[in-house]
């Protein structure tokens, strides 16, 4: 358990800026790291817990006492249910939902890679949101295959049925997450077969990503800028060109951190997204936090070098 100035915190964290949900505060639902993908550019890494079951990792009264207490006391645009793993596998999700739905104001969201969707449970959990993120970087089962790494349970034509199964239900926004990896999915092809898919459930927006920390396997590169519009202009011919967007760079922004527990604050935060070193010691600066904090950091992460950035990596330790 997390010692917070404002209470103990082990779950919720931030708010931390998003390239799409402005200052999201987050809900960490899922231990590191239980997936039912095992994708090749994760930030978080491997997955090592490969599961496709629901479970009760964590006590959702617990959860649900942290909420009351930040959704009160902080400043934030979205509350987002996320996990160190897939969120959708936590059979408690529902009723937090429920819960952030009757108690406080703010749009609701979830980061999920959507394979849950072919559970009408998980379908009628997630109807009560305001946006919900999915993923899509494949087009077929070959390379379903080879860049998600999924649970061998989950099939690339039930995945998208899925999808498209809650788009029926769900009166919020679907936003799609095209996650392009240089020489996998990153040919024309793809983007001609990724643009089908997506025309199936129709996504209000869908945003063409590149892999901007470190990820689970080294040899993971992003493709070069004039791929990724090019890429954009076939996904153009089935999705509105104005709702296709390119993100290629790290979050910019405020992070949030309790003063009287600096270290657990960014402990939280690194669990979920690496940081640059820059970034941590610009946090440092800014909030007038002693300048030995990112010795204690160093002791909970390791230092990965991508694309000739320096991050810290949560490792585990803690």
């Amino acid at each position: 358990m997390i010692l917070s100035g404002e209470g103990m915190f082990r779950y919720v964290f931030g708010p931390v800026p998003s390239r799409r949900l402005g200052r999201s505060l987050g809900v960490n639902v899922v231990p590191l790291k239980y997936c039912n993908f095992n994708c090749v550019y994760c930030q978080l890494g491997r997955t090592r817990h490969l599961i496709n079951d629901l479970r009760m990792f964590y006590d959702p009264e617990e959860i649900i006492r942290e909420m009351k207490v930040a959704t009160r006391i902080r400043d934030y645009d979205y509350l987002t249910f996320i996990g160190d793993g897939e969120p959708t596998l936590y059979a408690g999700l529902g009723k937090l939902i429920r819960w952030a739905r009757e108690n406080q104001e703010k749009p609701l969201a979830i980061l999920t890679n959507g394979a849950k969707f072919i559970d009408e449970t998980v379908r009628n959990w997630l109807s009560e949101l305001d946006v919900v993120k999915v993923s899509t970087d494949a087009c077929d089962e070959r390379t379903f295959r080879v860049i998600n790494r999924p649970h061998r349970d989950v099939k690339f034509e039930a995945f998208i049925d899925g999808i498209e199964k809650f788009r029926e239900v769900f009166h919020g926004q679907i936003w799609s997450e095209v996650m392009l990896v240089h020489g996998i999915n990153d040919t024309e092809n793809c983007a001609d077969g990724i643009g089908k898919v997506l025309s199936m459930y129709k996504p209000d927006r869908v945003y063409l990503m590149v892999p901007t920390r470190p990820p689970a396997e080294p040899w993971v590169k992003p493709p070069v800028s004039e791929i990724l519009i090019k890429f954009a202009s076939i996904i153009s011919k089935y999705i509105n060109k104005d709702r296709v967007f390119i993100i290629n760079y790290i979050e910019r922004g405020e992070f949030y951190v309790d003063k009287h527990d600096p270290l657990n604050s960014l402990l939280n935060i690194l669990k979920v997204q690496p940081m640059t070193i820059d970034q941590i010691l610009n946090i440092i600066k800014s909030n007038n936090l002693e300048p030995y904090i990112i010795d204690e950091v160093r002791k909970f992460t390791k230092e990965v070098e991508f694309n000739n950035i320096k991050y810290l990596v949560y490792s585990g330790n803690e």
